[in-house]
C-alpha cells in the first residue's frame, strides 16, 4: 500500500500543478486583455448646474477648473465677509462704548441743567423777596419823610404850643413783623 500511495501522490501533485499552470495562464491572459482594453467611462455625459453638457474628460477638466476658480472667489468673498463682520462688530462695540459715554455725558448735563434751574428758581425767589423788601423800605422811607416833613413844618409854624411838649404829635410808624426776612431791617431801624 505504501508503494501505491507514492504514485498516487505524484499523480495528484502533477494534476494540481497542471491546474495551477492553467490558472496562472488564465490570469496572465486576463491581465494582458485588461491592459489592452480601454476602460469605459460610464459617468459621461454630465449635466452641470448651469445646464451645460459635459461629454468628454477634457470638458470635465475645464469645468472642474471653472468650479475651482469659483470656489476660490467664494472663499475670498467669505473671508472678506468675515473680515467685514469682525470690523463691524468692533465698530458696534466702539459705538456702544461711545453711546454709553454720550449717555453718561447727557445724564450729567441733564443733572447740571436741573441743578442750574433750581438755582435760578432760588435766585428768582430771592430777587422777588428783595424787591418786596425794597418796596416796603421805600414806602417806609416815604412815610418817614412825610412824617418828619410834616413835623418840621408844624414846628416851624408853631403849632406845637408854647410849652414845647410835642410828644402828642408823634405818630407810630409801622414796623414789619420780626421774621427772618426783615431782621436786618428791624435791627437797622432800632439803632
Amino acid at each position: 500500500m505504501i508503494s501505491l500511495g507514492i504514485p498516487i501522490a505524484i499523480v495528484v501533485i502533477f494534476l494540481i500543478l497542471r491546474m495551477f499552470g492553467k490558472f496562472t495562464c488564465e490570469l496572465r491572459k486576463l491581465r494582458v486583455g485588461f491592459l489592452k482594453r480601454h476602460p469605459k467611462i460610464t459617468e459621461l455625459p454630465i449635466i452641470t448646474s448651469t445646464g451645460q453638457i459635459v461629454n468628454c474628460v477634457e470638458d470635465l477638466d475645464l469645468h472642474l477648473d471653472f468650479l475651482r476658480g469659483q470656489l476660490e472667489e467664494k472663499e475670498e468673498e467669505l473671508e472678506s465677509s468675515r473680515s467685514k463682520i469682525s470690523s463691524t462688530g468692533e465698530n458696534l462695540k466702539k459705538l456702544t462704548d461711545t453711546t454709553n459715554e454720550v449717555r453718561k455725558y447727557y445724564l450729567k448735563l441733564k443733572s447740571e441743567i436741573n441743578k442750574t434751574e433750581n438755582e435760578c428758581k432760588q435766585l428768582k425767589i430771592q430777587i422777588e423777596d428783595y424787591k418786596l423788601r425794597q418796596t416796603r423800605l421805600r414806602e417806609e422811607v416815604n412815610e418817614n419823610v412825610k412824617y418828619y416833613t410834616d413835623l418840621l413844618s408844624d414846628l416851624d409854624s408853631g403849632k406845637t404850643g408854647s410849652k414845647g411838649d410835642c410828644s402828642q404829635e408823634f405818630e407810630m410808624v409801622k414796623k414789619f413783623p420780626r421774621d427772618s426776612k426783615f431782621d436786618l431791617l428791624n435791627r437797622v431801624q432800632e439803632q
